[in-house]
């Protein structure tokens, strides 16, 4: 709300740093209060010096796809570097990505637009389990596919179960999987010290 506020105050149009280094140095600032409040790790953070930081998007949509891009690109340039001898049609129609069966439709649609192919893991009790996504990165590695994304729900919307982070993130961090976490439904509940 004190951001919202500033912003109305500063009264510009934040399209860039250029645009409006006031809006973009708010923004970072903004998101480290955020960070700071879900007590993030510090490397999270901008204000740490690090690689932390981060944006504002318009919708949880939006989000979905950006991350989706951003684990796109990394995984692309990763794997040209391996093979120099493949062309980014040959890369792009190896890459998957993954989410629970019961994932916000905004996750399809977020492969759709991004061209990659998104593999629905099964869940238990509406919960992606780290075993279940293990067993399709290793079906997908068989069949000589590029395990690059997965999407972890924290909050779905049909039941507001939340995804095994706990499991998923190391499966994730075993294959170099991007891990986004949607917790667009629920995720505000983490601000509470008791979360």
């Amino acid at each position: 709300i004190v951001a919202d506020m500033l912003s109305g105050a500063i009264a510009c149009i934040g399209f860039t740093w250029i645009a409006s280094p006031a809006c973009t140095e708010l923004e970072v600032v903004m998101m480290d209060w955020l960070g700071k409040m879900l007590d993030l790790p510090a490397e999270f953070l901008a204000c740490s010096g690090g690689k932390g930081g981060g944006v504002i998007q318009g919708t949880a949509s939006e989000s979905t796809l950006v991350a989706l891009l951003g684990a796109k690109a990394k995984k692309l340039k990763e794997v040209k570097e391996l093979h120099p001898e493949w062309d980014d049609h040959t890369i792009l129609g190896k890459l998957v990505g993954y989410c629970s069966d019961q994932s916000h439709s905004s996750v399809e649609r977020a492969g759709l637009l991004g061209g990659v192919k998104l593999r629905s893991v099964p869940s238990e009790n509406h919960r992606m389990r780290g075993e279940a996504l293990e067993k399709a990165i290793q079906q997908d590695l068989a069949e000589g596919l590029i395990p690059f994304y997965a999407v972890v729900t924290l909050g779905t919307t049909n039941s507001c179960a939340f995804d095994y982070l706990d499991e998923c993130g190391p499966v994730g961090k075993k294959h170099n999987v991007w891990i986004h976490v949607d917790a667009a439904y629920a995720g505000s509940a983490f601000i509470c010290p008791e979360y």
